[in-house]
């Protein structure tokens, strides 16, 4: 995996919502723009919050401030329905509490950094897990599924919070690594149980590829969302 801390330097520290959504609308609209020609020529590499700063453990507040804008970056051009994007407040807490699950793909574009996709899963409450899986319809919203610190002597119960990637690195080697990447990520993890929340077909095959089964239906903002759960990962939840 190929990192470098440098494409921070492209990511403004921002303090207002009204300055982070200007900034994010401007740089979405750039994005979406790109006419990329030869995907498979781009440089893509991956970078986690770690990465980002691998001088300051555990992460100062700068570093997760960027990190996050740049996810929320990452989802936003991934995302063109608001109701799909992920907020800067909401994210910057979950990074918080949870951080190692979350991997930001990138491409050097012009001698830039653009972030292009992510993916990540945090530990979730055995409760919660529950209720994916025997009663997903009392989620009356995503954000009912709350992180939580990850338990490094016993097993986690995961969610898996995305895999997206950018329409013009759709099927190509990008998306490819992204998800051996998380993959990997995944499968280094003490992970009794998965869960998921599905709004595309191309995430409902995905999503599958990985064991995961549908339980029923969360709704959030009014929409009904498809569950899914797998609970016999490779560690036990006893």
């Amino acid at each position: 995996m190929a990192t470098d801390s440098g494409f921070l330097a492209n990511i403004p520290e921002l303090e207002t919502q009204d300055d982070i959504t200007s900034w994010l609308d401007k740089e979405v609209t750039r994005i979406n723009a790109l006419q990329i020609k030869s995907p498979d020529a781009v440089e893509v590499f991956s970078i986690t919050l770690h990465d980002a700063n691998p001088e300051k453990l555990p992460p100062d507040a700068r570093t997760i401030t960027q990190f996050t804008l740049a996810v929320v970056l990452a989802d936003w051009a991934c995302y063109a329905d608001p109701a799909n994007r992920e907020g800067f407040v909401y994210l910057k807490d979950v990074f918080t509490v949870a951080p190692g699950g979350f991997r930001l793909w990138l491409a050097r574009l012009d001698g830039e950094f653009l972030p292009i996709g992510y993916t990540g899963f945090h530990p979730i409450a055995q409760d919660t897990f529950n209720r994916l899986q025997r009663a997903p319809d009392s989620i009356t919203n995503r954000k009912q599924i709350r992180p939580e610190p990850e338990s490094i002597s016993g097993a986690n119960y995961y969610y898996i919070y995305n895999l997206g990637i950018i329409k013009q690195f759709h099927k190509t080697t990008a998306s490819r690594l992204l998800v051996k990447e998380f993959s990997n990520d995944i499968a280094s993890k003490n992970a009794c149980a998965l869960a998921a929340i599905v709004v595309s077909p191309d995430g409902q095959r995905i999503i599958e590829r990985f064991g995961l089964h549908q339980s029923g239906f969360i709704t959030h903002d009014g929409q009904k969302e498809l569950a899914y759960v797998r609970d016999d990962v490779s560690a036990s939840c006893d």
